[in-house]
């Protein structure tokens, strides 16, 4: 899918349709500031440009629903446009069904 950011560059980005496991660890590895390993991890599904993996990077929420610009701490969607700062947010929920 494409997305664009209205504060970052003025061009859409290709966004994978990750799974539910990649998503759990990209999101634990930001959470854990692993980033290096990040950056890795995401450039390494389907031979992602640096650009685009850098993008996905920086918008990825490391706690759901806490903007990963601002810091509000009431967002809900996946992919989502804060309402305070206008960033965008891979805003994933990767809690088990039990809730863990």
């Amino acid at each position: 899918m494409k997305m664009k950011c209205q504060r970052c560059l003025d061009r859409e980005f290709d966004v994978p349709d990750f799974s539910l496991e990649e998503k759990r660890t990209l999101t634990n590895l930001k959470a854990n500031y692993q980033l290096a390993e990040l950056l890795e991890r995401i450039e390494s599904i389907d031979n992602m440009p640096m650009l685009n993996a850098k993008f996905i990077l920086l918008h990825i929420n490391g706690t759901h629903g806490k903007c990963n610009r601002c810091g509000m701490d009431d967002l809900s969607g996946e992919y989502v446009v804060c309402p305070k700062c206008k960033a965008l947010n891979f805003n994933w929920d990767i809690k088990e069904p039990n809730g863990h």
